[in-house]
């Protein structure tokens, strides 16, 4: 397929997402989000969107132009011309119908409003760097997109050799916990899936700790089967999940399951969504985002 070749027949016969935008700095570290978004592309049969958003150029730039190669003069648009050339042959060869924007301007003002205008429903995007001891720094740009975007959005912080597999939704019991799972059997059908939630004890200083952790198990048991019983799943894919409701920090049980039994996506639900505030997701959403050693995928309760 070429470039903007998106078929609709085919887009219309399934519910995953239909265009993907990839929002991309063209800088290595985004390598991994590319790969990641072509297998997405690929498995859902979408097209994409590579979206590049550059720096505002500067008057000092701008007077300086003068010291530069007479072919570069001659070219005002040089810039959009170097970037787009880059993503074109970042793209060579991919079976995957694909539409370039360059624009100069804030990068997530850029993203969401392409976004938008494009249709897109699924955001893929990388961290800013992965520091020592896998620290991941996400960038201001990150964040505004998971605060922001009115779509899924995927950030990606390993490499993309093969489809997600070892999917884990973290949840606690919310509405937008809820979304965010069924948003899940309605990406990925047939995988397996972990549901996993941390609980703290209830009443602090308990004569009988033991007992008391079992109260306090049998109370996030009962709630875990109220909060499946409303979720719309299929039958398949109910038998597919496994529920894991263990005491403690919601992050460390993340990291442990990686650490244990491997993890390629964490799945966390965000709360509604309000341009003029730019609502947090809620302080455990970020911390999960920016903690979890796995791609992180961002969904939204509309």
């Amino acid at each position: 397929m070429t470039e903007g070749e998106f078929v609709a027949d085919a887009i219309d016969r399934h519910p995953t997402p239909r265009r993907i935008l990839l929002a991309t700095d063209l800088s290595g570290r985004c390598d991994r989000a590319l790969d990641r978004a072509l297998l997405l592309a690929d498995e859902w049969k979408a097209g994409l969107v590579v979206v590049h958003a550059l720096e505002p150029q500067y008057q000092a730039a701008i007077e300086a132009e003068h010291a530069l190669p007479s072919w570069r003069r001659r070219d005002p648009n040089r810039r959009i011309s170097v970037a787009e050339r880059q993503v074109r042959e970042d793209l060579l060869g991919r079976d995957v119908p694909f539409e370039v924007v360059i624009e100069e301007g804030e990068p997530a003002e850029i993203v969401l409003r392409v976004a938008e205008e494009r249709g897109c429903d699924f955001i893929v995007t990388g961290t800013a760097r992965n520091e020592t001891f896998g620290r991941f720094i996400l960038g201001t740009t990150v964040d505004r997109l998971a605060r922001r975007a009115s779509v899924p959005l995927l950030v990606v912080k390993a490499r993309a050799g093969r489809p997600y597999s070892r999917i884990v939704v973290a949840t606690d019991f919310s509405d937008a916990s809820r979304r965010a799972l069924e948003g899940v059997a309605e990406l990925f059908p047939g995988r397996a899936v972990a549901l996993l939630h941390g609980y703290r004890p209830a009443v602090a200083n308990r004569i009988s700790a033991s007992a008391a952790d079992e109260t306090d198990r049998r109370l996030a048991a009962d709630e875990c089967a109220a909060f499946l019983a409303a979720a719309d799943l299929t039958p398949d894919f109910r038998r597919n999940l496994q529920s894991f409701i263990e005491q403690g920090e919601i992050a460390w049980i993340v990291n442990a399951y990686a650490e244990d039994k491997g993890l390629d996506l964490l799945v966390i639900g965000a709360r509604g969504r309000n341009i003029v505030l730019d609502l947090l997701l809620g302080s455990t959403a970020e911390h999960l985002l920016r903690s979890a050693p796995c791609d992180v995928l961002v969904m939204r309760k509309s």
